[in-house]
């Protein structure tokens, strides 16, 4: 009867030493099954949201371009051509001063521009065909005059006019011409 109480004790201290055991395993693998689903669910969670607000500007960027009309002179395979357009680009050019049309005193108008743009090789194109741009700019702001410039409505015309020699210019060269807008940084009569 001795020798079974020993083995029944045995048994007791194996059956002890194995339920801590056992216990920090089951505790561990639970510990690395969360660890598994929590990664899991930021994945998820990346992908989902994150990823959806990436590819919005690109969807948006897709459905303006298509619902837009080419720019003038530009055929639907040279709007192909450009990029998808990303934030708006300013790029400067120099001053301009010319003498207002005849018709009263001596008059003269100082203008200095910024165009706009989503596409880089539009300012590329820009600087490299400066000479014949500030020739024809320089016809239309002599061709102005003073009365007229001298209201908003006048400037507006002026500005978009502006635009549509420049878009022209450039697409008569072959280059990108998906200029936005013009702006006035100075625009001095006297």
């Amino acid at each position: 009867m001795a020798e079974k109480k020993k083995a029944n004790k045995k048994q007791a201290d194996k059956g002890a030493e194995k339920a801590p055991g056992g216990r920090m395993k089951l505790i561990i693998l639970l510990v690395i099954l969360l660890l598994l689903l929590a990664g899991g669910g930021g994945a998820a969670y990346y992908f989902l949201w994150y990823g959806k607000s990436a590819d919005e500007p690109e969807a948006s960027a897709e459905a303006s371009s298509e619902a837009a009309p080419a720019p003038a002179g530009q055929t639907e395979e040279g709007a192909a051509a450009i990029p998808v357009a990303g934030p708006l680009i300013y790029h400067k050019i120099e001053s301009l001063t010319v003498n207002l049309s005849p018709g009263g005193p001596v008059r003269f108008l100082r203008v200095s521009l910024t165009i706009t743009t989503p596409n880089q090789a539009v300012t590329t194109a820009v600087d490299k065909h400066m000479p014949m741009l500030r020739n024809d700019i320089l016809t239309v702001l002599a061709a102005q005059e003073y009365a007229a410039l001298n209201t908003p409505e006048g400037k507006d015309t002026l500005r978009e006019s502006l635009r549509q020699t420049l878009v022209r210019l450039l697409a008569r060269t072959s280059e990108p011409s998906d200029i936005r807008d013009v702006l006035f940084n100075e625009l001095i009569m006297q």
